[in-house]
């Protein structure tokens, strides 16, 4: 396929898309939701929607575009199956497609995609000719027809023509101005895929007004969000009317629990990171404002936790929650309904999830959505891409004076561009244990995205690195520690473990070393490199610019109250002194997650300069674990 002249992108790339899952690989603002919204306007599911030229074009080529006439935009091209090559021979007779490779071409100005398609008229006109018996000289007639037209003309030309003649003038009559070539394209226009775009902004709302989700549906203006909760209740046998105007009391409640009882069973199918929520619907009764206008009555959406017995509207909930929800409850209904095959443009879709539940998301995509449907979605985690299929990835970079660039070439890409693939990499070394002859083991997922931040950083800067034969494994805590090295050692590899060094950490590793359980494995604490009783990893940084990481990937809870280096307690770990101050102001529940902060990085490295002081410890920690590498 081919993207050209939309916003970022300017003279565009042509890159292959695989026939089940790709994913398009980039740093923020690089171009990857421009290229998923070109694709979407090309043949959208949803109606009204097109290509703007005075918002979409490129300011950079805005002369070009007051000179008019069509621009395209995307050239799309197709390879078309045994179902849409028998729909057309059904019509036109076999062998009337010249190839079974077509593109189409959309953009500014098109009143219709233009279809690059051919036909074989010769093959038509043969099939049209089949059913034909006539009389030998009205038959030579016919037999010299070389196209539909100039059959058509021998056609009527018949005299006292049979059943079969006026037939086939009647099927040529209901092309589009008698052109096979018209008829083969509205033939495959029907069986097309459209696209189908769901980003992090088409969320589900809590609570929602039922007149006005039933006004805005007969209208067919709904957004996305609110298309979602429609969905659900589509879903669950339920119609917005069944609330509006509810047969009793009774049935109203009925109607409620079923569609929050179908809901929840769908849902929690996929996600597995907490099986103790439940969907709850519930109605507002409509309330009278001071005018005298009626409001509502209000469908709200809640989620039961199950095991604390609390409920909370639906979009308190965790984002990556609310995300996947909204997508599942969008997305089942367009698929029950469609009479087309849908293409899958999600746009950035693990952004709020947990890396485990990333790893949920990729299998929800690989298994339920990619068997049926081509999948193209956009990231810049690490935890999205699948290391044992680099094949689907494709780079995204904006160019300085060339915009965004698109490449199926891995190595097409800048460093920032390319490190989730290299990070990607890094995780599955780390999770094959036993082809790693070396093997750094951390205690979490954001231990080892610190050290790959930082060692890139040292390498760049043509200090001290970390030795490329490390395959890091972050096991979740120090408790794992005597299962992770016994495995480990059975495999006669050499091992190296960056620990915490709080003193629960500090005394469950001496006890572990006492009772031989660590093997000849060499033990790194970070407090002998911050010089600090107790230290995590975060504690190498400089206090200010941590807080950074933690005031940038918070900044939805925290607003313009950012936390300052003044408004810490005292104390040795960063982390917790970040988790106090959390506490205090009710921040997140009152815990610092530190995948966020890492994540944040990771996201953009060169987004802050890491401050010296904080390169000389980090280089220091890693010639000290490059020691326990054999000479």
């Amino acid at each position: 396929m081919s993207i050209r002249r939309y916003k970022s992108i300017e003279d565009g790339s042509e890159f292959p898309i695989e026939r089940d899952v790709t994913s398009l690989v980039g740093k923020n603002e690089s171009g990857k939701s421009a290229a998923l919204q070109a694709l979407y306007k090309s043949y959208p599911v949803e109606p009204h929607v097109a290509f703007d030229a005075g918002l979409d074009y490129p300011t950079t080529k805005s002369r070009e575009r007051k000179a008019g006439g069509k621009i395209p935009v995307t050239i799309l091209s197709y390879e078309l199956d045994a179902v849409d090559v028998l729909a057309v021979e059904a019509e036109l007779g076999e062998g009337a497609l010249m190839s079974h490779s077509i593109a189409v071409t959309t953009g500014y100005n098109y009143k219709a995609s233009a279809w690059g398609l051919k036909i074989d008229e010769t093959a038509v006109v043969n099939h049209l000719r089949k059913t034909l018996e006539l009389a030998p000289s009205e038959q030579s007639r016919v037999d010299a027809a070389k196209s539909v037209s100039e059959l058509t003309v021998a056609l009527r030309a018949v005299e006292a023509p049979i059943s079969t003649v006026q037939d086939t003038i009647d099927k040529i009559a209901e092309w589009p101005d008698s052109d096979p070539l018209l008829a083969a394209i509205n033939i495959l226009v029907k069986l097309r895929p459209k696209f189908v775009y769901f980003d992090d902004y088409d969320s589900m709302p809590g609570k929602v007004s039922i007149p006005d989700l039933v006004s805005k549906r007969n209208a067919s203006t709904l957004e996305r969000s609110e298309q979602a909760v429609v969905s659900l209740l589509s879903a669950a046998g339920a119609e917005l009317e069944d609330f509006l105007e509810p047969e009793s009391h009774e049935h109203l409640i009925r109607d409620s629990e079923n569609a929050s009882n179908a809901i929840s069973d769908e849902v929690f199918q996929y996600w597995s990171q907490n099986k103790n929520l439940a969907v709850k619907i519930t109605l507002i009764a409509a309330t009278t404002d001071n005018s005298g206008t009626s409001q509502g009555p209000w469908l709200q959406i809640r989620v039961e936790n199950q095991r604390h017995h609390v409920t909370v509207p639906f979009d308190e909930r965790s984002r990556g929650f609310v995300w996947f929800f909204s997508f599942l409850a969008y997305f089942s209904s367009l698929e029950e309904k469609s009479e087309q095959p849908l293409i899958l443009l999600l746009d950035e879709p693990g952004i709020n999830l947990h890396a485990s539940a990333q790893a949920d998301l990729l299998r929800f995509i690989d298994e339920r959505l990619a068997p049926k449907h081509q999948v193209i979605f956009s990231t810049h985690s690490p935890f999205m891409i699948d290391p044992h299929a680099i094949n689907r990835v494709r780079t995204v970079i904006d160019r300085d004076n060339e915009g965004t660039k698109i490449s199926d070439d891995v190595f097409y890409a800048d460093s920032e561009t390319a490190f989730p693939l290299h990070a990607a990499m890094g995780v599955e070394l780390a999770q094959t244990l036993f082809v790693a002859p070396d093997t750094l083991v951390v205690e979490g997922p954001s231990d080892l995205m610190y050290l790959e931040v930082l060692s890139q950083k040292l390498e760049s800067l043509g200090r001290g690195a970390l030795d490329s034969r490390w395959a890091m494994a972050p096991i979740g805590g120090v408790a794992k520690l005597p299962a992770f090295v016994s495995l480990l050692g059975a495999n006669r590899l050499n091992i190296a473990v960056l620990a915490d060094s709080s003193m629960a950490d500090r005394d469950a590793i001496e006890r572990l070393e006492r009772a031989g359980k660590l093997s000849d494995a060499g033990i790194v604490l970070i407090s002998d490199i911050v010089g600090r009783p107790e230290a995590d990893v975060e504690d190498i940084f400089d206090v200010s610019f941590y807080l950074k990481l933690v005031n940038g990937s918070y900044s939805e809870q925290l607003g313009e109250n950012t936390i300052k280096v003044s408004d810490l307690p005292k104390g040795d770990r960063v982390t917790q002194r970040i988790g106090e101050v959390f506490k205090a102001r009710g921040i997140n529940r009152g815990k610092l997650n530190h995948f966020k902060p890492a994540k944040y990085l990771l996201e953009k490295p060169s987004r802050y300069k890491i401050p010296a002081a904080t390169l000389d410890r980090a280089e220091s920690l890693i010639k000290i674990i490059n020691s326990h590498l054999p000479s």
